[in-house]
């Protein structure tokens, strides 16, 4: 199993956000997230990723424990975070925002093979390299944002909240590029509230609610569960 999740629970100011839960991603695989506004996704994402500290519970990955690991060594060992709002740098150009996603140690030809793979992933990217990166819509910013993440060449790719204020013409596209990567291996988590293209991506499905999982199993068998809309709108405790 790439990653473990074991019996998590994360505090906001002794207030549990996320408690009790636990998920399993195998290598390859698409894991979908999804439950409503302030379910606990978002911070399972961040702490999955280092970036908020738990409570208590276990984060394996690969069998390692990184339950108390920096954001940095989190990421150094192949987990990349795309977090909600996109967060890029506006003012930098698009290039110098791909550029903060490699590691520090790459050198420069190892860098150029990695901005390559990204502009053939995303086209855009290309023909706006050398303008900053604000100027760009908010599909284009989303699109930055996975290229960076995906920068480092991570075994897990976290994307939080991917379909969040863009049109569906951009949703469509960010994840067709999901698709080539789940094709190209790479195990992927995506967060959402409600995205029918994350479902159809997904293998596994995990429901959250209350800071717990509610719900989990393959996306066609619960989303043709006649509980699944009765557990998404909390008519079903958490376990």
């Amino acid at each position: 199993m790439l990653l473990e999740v074991k019996n998590l629970r994360v505090d906001y100011h002794k207030v549990p956000a996320v408690r009790g839960l636990n998920i399993e991603i195998a290598q390859g695989e698409v894991v979908c997230m999804v439950g409503p506004n302030g379910a606990g996704k978002s911070t399972t994402a961040m702490t999955i990723a280092g970036v908020k500290r738990l409570t208590s519970g276990q984060i394996l990955l690969d069998g390692v424990d990184i339950s108390r690991t920096t954001p940095e060594a989190v990421a150094a060992m192949g987990v990349s975070l795309v977090p909600e709002g996109r967060r890029i740098f506006g003012r930098m150009s698009v290039r110098e925002n791909l550029l903060i996603g490699a590691p520090l140690a790459r050198k420069r030809g190892q860098q150029a093979q990695s901005l390559d793979r990204m502009y053939e992933l995303f086209p855009i990217l290309e023909q706006r390299r050398d303008q900053p990166a604000g100027q760009m819509s908010g599909g284009e910013q989303q699109q930055l944002a996975i290229a960076r993440a995906m920068m480092t060449g991570p075994r897990l790719l976290i994307v939080d909240e991917p379909s969040l204020g863009l049109a569906p013409q951009f949703v469509d596209l960010v994840f067709s590029t999901f698709v080539r990567l789940r094709q190209e291996g790479v195990t992927i988590l995506v967060v959402e509230q409600s995205s029918r293209r994350a479902l159809a991506l997904a293998d596994r499905l995990y429901l959250v609610r209350s800071g717990g999982v509610v719900m989990e199993g393959p996306v066609d068998e619960l989303t043709s569960n006649a509980g699944f809309e009765a557990a998404y709108f909390g008519e079903v405790g958490t376990r």
